[in-house]
């Protein structure tokens, strides 16, 4: 249990050991015959084992998350930097939680060390503002060690020369090609209707061009990849569709195969990508101008000679996914828009309706607990919501959200060095069901009775970490256990290596089993993960319809 003070505020929950307690404000070991506990994990694994219906992974640590870091130059496009971040979604796209953050200005260097879910193979490397603006870049954790926002462009030597004017296949260079692609794939699923792209905006289908570093104005377009047939003809001139120059619109003509992996390799981690550099040109081809600061350029499929109109449904998308602006193009029916995606490496301004980023807000690890050695797995005898204080990350808000255990229960700090309950400090200063203010023996939260959350922020420990030292549970034993362990209590921690799953941590705001509702019922692919760790890591995403508790 935990380290006592002068409040006693476990006094209540013991009865005449726990008088005597709070009388003598001491403890007496002698008084107490301890018993040594002869249940080991290996019984509580094979229990687990028949609960569950499934061998479990005998070197699994019950780690939803990992823990990782990244180099983060803070040179993007804004003026003012004053923060970095590592957050775990696109801010353009909703809510994201961040992971790590630290103040740092223009042009300068710093390495985040972060925890993160396991099955996050994407995760944003973000600058931000004092004032809310951001510029986020996709990484992959434990791939990538470094992000920089600087242009990866061709290098200077190579830019074309003023004087030509024909649209000349171009080398495009990208960095992180591997990791865009499979964002590109999760906000341009296959097979799906997408024209609600990122969200629900309604982003439009036109650029905006400025002073950009090429020696003449014109507007460069990288081909990425897509999932049309190579026997699609889709037409392509780059030519003006309309009589006014501030409003040019341009046919897309494809000169490159399908696919996702036309790439080649150029230097470590960069690839170069095919592409043009493109120009005004009129019906017959001919390169009319160059592009202009202010120009804004609409673009347009066409297939067999004949422009594909649809009314309100544009067949381009042009939208942004962090600091990549992206062209996608629908040529069928389905309207995935990943039947041709293009990337515009710089010289633009994007024209949309959305223009601010969801501010992100911390990260959120809930806990569940099984509180007997031989019990349900329902996972929902003690549920926490835990995450970094907004305004000082020394300190962290601890959330009380359910109960659905009838013994007596407390929370304290996870202590390593621990050697008695003495040693482990308090979270709240009571029994569990008396914070919540409900009857003791009472299961709230978990499908029948309810009560309001309660919550209290508290300075981190020397050493806490979300997965590894973080909270342990106590629980007053019953029965035939009565004198087993100090004051008939004894502690669960977070599960680890070699155990059963009696107490887990979950990335995010996690809806917990039903009371009496096995885990492997709640969550179907969690037998999955159980019998072998590196599969179906994000289980806690997909729940059975009501076999769980929606969050209030």
């Amino acid at each position: 249990m935990m380290k006592q003070t002068t409040r006693h505020w476990l006094g209540a929950a013991m009865m005449a050991t726990a008088v005597m307690l709070a009388t003598t404000g001491c403890h007496n070991h002698d008084a107490i015959d301890y018993k040594p506990y002869t249940v080991t994990n290996a019984d509580r694994v094979s229990h687990a084992e028949k609960t569950l219906g499934v061998t479990l992974d005998k070197q699994h640590d019950w780690a939803l998350t990992g823990e990782y870091s990244v180099k983060i130059t803070a040179n993007a496009d804004l003026d003012n930097i004053s923060s970095v971040a590592v957050l775990d979604a696109n801010p353009f796209m909703g809510e994201s939680f961040c992971l790590s953050a630290t103040p740092l200005t223009n042009g300068g260097s710093t390495t985040l060390a972060f925890r993160a879910p396991t099955a996050a193979t994407i995760l944003y490397a973000a600058c931000l503002t004092a004032d809310g603006q951001c510029v986020a870049r996709p990484f992959a954790p434990g791939v990538d060690g470094e992000v920089s926002f600087a242009y990866q462009g061709r290098p200077a030597e190579s830019r074309r020369a003023a004087t030509v004017m024909d649209p000349i296949e171009e080398t495009f260079y990208m960095k992180y090609v591997y990791t865009f692609r499979e964002l590109l794939h999760k906000v341009l699923p296959e097979g799906k209707d997408n024209r609600s792209v990122l969200g629900g905006h309604n982003f439009t289908n036109a650029v905006k061009i400025r002073k950009n570093p090429y020696p003449i104005n014109a507007l460069p377009l990288a081909y990425i990849g897509g999932n049309s047939s190579d026997m699609t003809d889709l037409s392509y001139h780059w030519f003006p569709q309309g009589a006014e120059l501030s409003m040019e619109s341009f046919l897309i003509d494809d000169k490159y195969p399908a696919g996702w992996n036309n790439f080649t390799l150029s230097s470590p981690n960069t690839y170069e990508l095919k592409g043009y550099s493109l120009y005004c040109r009129n019906q017959d081809g001919q390169a009319i101008r160059v592009f202009t600061p202010g120009d804004v350029v609409k673009f347009q499929v066409a297939k067999d000679g004949k422009v594909l109109d649809d009314g309100d449904d544009e067949r381009v998308k042009v939208f942004q996914v962090d600091q990549y602006v992206v062209v996608a193009c629908e040529d069928g029916d389905n309207w995935d828009y990943n039947d041709r995606v293009y990337w515009i490496p710089e010289g633009i301004d994007r024209i949309r309706e959305i223009t601010d980023p969801v501010p992100p807000v911390p990260q959120v690890w809930t806990y569940g607990w099984e509180d007997q050695d031989f019990g349900d797995y329902d996972m929902n005898d003690c549920v926490i919501q835990v995450k970094d204080n907004a305004a000082d990350d020394t300190k962290v808000d601890i959330t009380l959200v359910a109960l659905g255990a009838s013994r007596d229960l407390w929370l304290g700090f996870e202590n390593k060095a621990a050697k008695s309950y003495r040693d482990y400090t308090p979270v709240f200063e009571k029994e569990l069901h008396d914070v919540l203010g409900v009857p003791r023996g009472t299961m709230v939260n978990t499908g029948l009775t309810t009560a309001k959350p309660v919550s209290i922020t508290l300075s981190k420990p020397a050493g806490f970490n979300y997965q590894t030292c973080s909270f342990v549970l106590g629980c007053r034993q019953e029965g035939s256990m009565v004198g087993v362990y100090e004051n008939d209590y004894y502690s669960i921690s977070i599960a680890s290596a070699g155990q059963d799953p009696h107490g887990i941590v979950i990335p995010g705001i996690w809806q917990w089993p039903t009371e009496r509702t096995c885990i492997k019922e709640a969550y179907p692919t969690f037998n999955e993960w159980a019998h072998d760790r590196t599969k179906a890591l994000d289980w806690y995403k997909h729940p059975a319809e009501g076999k769980v508790v929606v969050n209030q």
